[in-house]
C-alpha cells in the first residue's frame, strides 16, 4: 500500500476512534476529522522529509502511570497527534504484508487484532474480541483433558526493538519502512532499545508481529491453542503434556526476550477452566443473577455516532440493554471485596444507552459513600460516564455527583495520586462550573509537573472563561510544552482583543499544526460551535 493512501486510513481510524484506548481523546482529533486534506499535506511533507522532521521537531511524548487491578500498574504512552497519525500510516502501509505472516484466521488460534480494512467504520480489525478467543477455548475443552492458562509478562514494554526490525526487514518489498519505525520506536522509547507504546493500533500491529515466531512454532508442532494478544489457553491430552507445552512455550518467548507471568501460570483440568469461564457459558448458568450479567455480556456496546446509521444503532443498544438490570449489576459489583473487572467495565459502558432517571441510579450507586474505592481498577471508566451523562442528569443529581467529585479532592483520595486518574477526573469536573471547582483545578494545575494534566486544566477553565487566570497562565507560554501551547492557542479566543493580540505575538513561534489547529478553532469560534473538551 503507497504511504498517501495509509495516511489516509489512519486520519480517518484516528479521527473516528482517537488515537488510543488509554488517554482522553486529544482536541487534535476534531482537526483530523474536520481538516482530513489540511492534515494529510503535513503527514506527506513529514515523509518526504523525514530524517529534517527528526532533527528539528522530533516526537513528543506524554508517559503516565496507569492503573492495572488494585495494585498493579503500567506505564503508557500517548504520542504527539501528527506523528502518531504518521506512525500509524507507516504501519498500515506494510499491514498486509504482516497479515500474510501471522497464523492464518481460519486455523482459530490467533484473535487479537487481525487486520481488515472496513471503510464505512473505519476499523482496522476484524471484530474478533476476548470474548471470541474464550468461547473458542470453551469450545476447545471439549476435546481434551487439560489446559496450559497463561499470559506473557509486561508483554509492551518488554519488546526488543532489534526483534521487530528482524521481522520488518523479512518482509517483502518494504523500502525504507522498518527504518523508518524503528527511529520513531527509539524516539518514543527516549533512546532504549525496548519497548512498544501502549494503547494505539500501530503498536497492536507490531506486537502480533513479535509473536508470530512463537505462534508458528507452536502450530507446526500440531499444538492447540488460542491466542489473544497476551492471553493463551493451550490444549492437552494429559497433564505431562501440558507441563512439556508449558517448557517450550517459555523456551519460545525466551528467545524473544519475553517470559510469562509466573503467577498467572497455570495447568488445570479442562473441567476447572470450563468451572472458570462459567461467565461465558450461557448453558452452566444456573443462578439467576449470573444469567442477568451474562446477558449483559453477550450485548456488543460498540457504538459509532458518526455511522450512517447511528440513529438506528443506538435505539437498538438502548433496547438491548433495557432488558438488563444495569443498576443491580453494578450494586452487587460494588457490594464486594474486589470486583469482577470484565462485568463491572461492560455494565458502566452501559450506562449511556439508559433511561435518564436511569442514568441518575447508575452513577448515584457508583459514587455513594466508598463505593469509588472498591471501583479503583475501573476509576478512569467511571469519569468517562459521569462526563458523558452529566448532561441527560436531573439538577439534583449534578449536584450529587459534583458533591462527591469534589470531596473526593479534599479528602486526599490515593485514586488521585494517579496521572491518568486525574486527567480523566478534571473532565468530570468540567461539566459545570463552581467556585470550589475552579480552586481545585487551580491547586491541580499548580501542583503537577504533567502536561497531559496542564492541557487538560487549560481546556476547562478556557471553556468556563475564567479570564482572570487565562490572562495570567498565557504569559508562562514559553515555558511550555507544545501540548500546553496548542491549548494556549484555543484558550486565547475567550479572551476577545487580548487573545488576538497574543496570537498575532507569538504565531511566527508555531509550526504548521498549530496554524491549522488555529484556523481550525477560529472557525469553530465563529460558529459558536460548543468548546472541544
Amino acid at each position: 500500500m503507497n504511504i498517501e493512501t495509509a495516511i489516509d486510513l489512519a486520519i480517518q481510524n484516528i479521527a473516528r476512534h482517537g488515537d488510543t484506548d488509554v488517554f482522553p481523546f486529544p482536541f487534535e482529533t476534531h482537526v483530523f476529522f474536520d481538516h482530513p486534506e489540511e492534515c494529510k499535506k503535513i503527514l506527506l511533507d513529514m515523509h518526504a522529509n523525514f530524517e529534517n522532521y527528526m532533527a528539528q521537531s522530533p516526537p513528543s511524548t506524554l508517559e503516565t502511570l496507569t492503573q492495572v487491578g488494585y495494585t498493579g500498574f503500567r506505564w503508557a504512552t500517548q504520542i504527539e497527534p501528527f506523528w502518531n497519525v504518521y506512525y500509524l500510516a507507516l504501519v498500515i502501509s506494510i499491514t498486509e504484508k504482516i497479515e500474510a505472516t501471522r497464523e492464518p484466521i481460519e486455523k482459530g488460534s490467533v484473535y487479537s487484532y487481525r487486520y481488515s480494512w472496513d471503510q464505512d467504520a473505519a476499523k482496522l480489525f476484524l471484530p474478533s474480541t476476548w470474548h471470541d478467543y474464550k468461547q473458542k477455548g470453551l469450545e476447545l475443552s471439549n476435546d481434551y483433558q487439560y489446559v496450559v492458562v497463561t499470559d506473557i509478562a509486561d508483554f509492551y514494554p518488554r519488546i526488543y526493538h532489534h526483534r521487530i526490525e528482524n521481522a520488518l526487514r523479512r518482509l517483502p518489498d518494504v523500502g525504507d519502512t522498518p527504518k523508518r519505525i524503528m527511529d520513531l520506536l527509539f524516539s518514543f522509547s527516549k533512546n532504549v532499545s525496548y519497548g512498544l507504546p501502549v494503547g494505539g493500533p500501530a503498536s497492536r500491529i507490531l506486537a502480533e508481529l513479535a509473536l508470530v515466531t512463537t505462534d508458528l512454532q507452536l502450530s507446526r508442532r500440531n499444538i492447540k491453542f488460542c491466542r489473544y494478544a497476551d492471553d493463551y489457553c493451550i490444549f492437552c491430552e494429559s497433564k505431562s503434556d501440558a507441563y512439556k507445552v508449558l517448557v517450550l512455550l517459555s523456551e519460545k518467548l525466551h528467545n524473544e526476550g519475553l517470559s510469562l507471568q509466573k503467577k498467572k501460570t497455570k495447568i488445570i483440568t479442562t473441567e476447572e477452566f470450563r468451572e472458570t469461564a462459567r461467565m461465558l457459558d450461557p448453558a452452566s448458568q444456573q443462578d439467576p443473577l449470573a444469567e442477568e450479567e451474562q446477558k449483559l455480556l453477550n450485548i456488543s456496546l460498540r457504538y459509532d455516532p458518526y455511522s450512517d446509521t447511528a440513529d438506528e444503532d443506538y435505539e437498538a443498544l438502548k433496547s438491548a440493554v433495557k432488558d438488563v438490570d444495569i443498576i443491580g449489576i453494578l450494586g452487587r459489583e460494588v457490594s464486594k471485596t474486589t470486583i469482577d473487572a470484565t462485568v463491572t467495565k461492560q455494565a458502566i459502558n452501559a450506562i449511556d444507552a439508559l433511561e435518564p432517571h436511569e442514568k441518575y441510579g447508575a452513577i448515584s450507586t457508583l459514587l455513594e459513600g466508598d463505593n469509588i474505592t472498591v471501583l479503583s481498577p475501573v476509576f478512569v471508566l467511571v469519569m468517562r460516564a459521569i462526563k458523558g451523562v452529566y448532561d441527560d442528569i436531573p439538577d439534583y443529581g449534578q449536584e450529587f455527583i459534583d458533591k462527591q467529585l469534589v470531596a473526593l479532592y479534599e479528602k486526599g483520595s490515593q485514586l488521585l495520586s494517579v496521572d491518568l486518574n486525574i486527567s480523566y477526573y478534571v473532565l468530570a469536573l468540567s461539566k459545570r462550573r463552581s467556585l470550589t471547582k475552579e480552586e481545585i483545578l487551580i491547586s491541580i494545575f499548580d501542583r503537577t509537573t504533567k502536561p497531559l494534566i496542564k492541557r487538560q486544566v487549560i481546556m476547562v477553565m478556557a471553556s468556563w472563561e475564567c479570564h482572570y487566570w487565562l490572562t495570567d497562565i498565557k504569559g508562562q507560554y514559553s515555558g511550555f510544552t507544545e501540548w500546553e501551547k496548542r491549548a494556549l492557542i484555543i484558550a486565547s479566543y475567550s479572551l476577545g482583543d487580548e487573545g488576538k493580540h497574543w496570537r498575532i505575538h507569538t504565531k511566527d513561534t508555531w509550526g504548521e499544526p498549530e496554524k491549522i489547529i488555529r484556523d481550525w478553532y477560529s472557525n469553530r469560534f465563529q460558529k459558536k460551535m460548543k468548546f472541544p473538551l
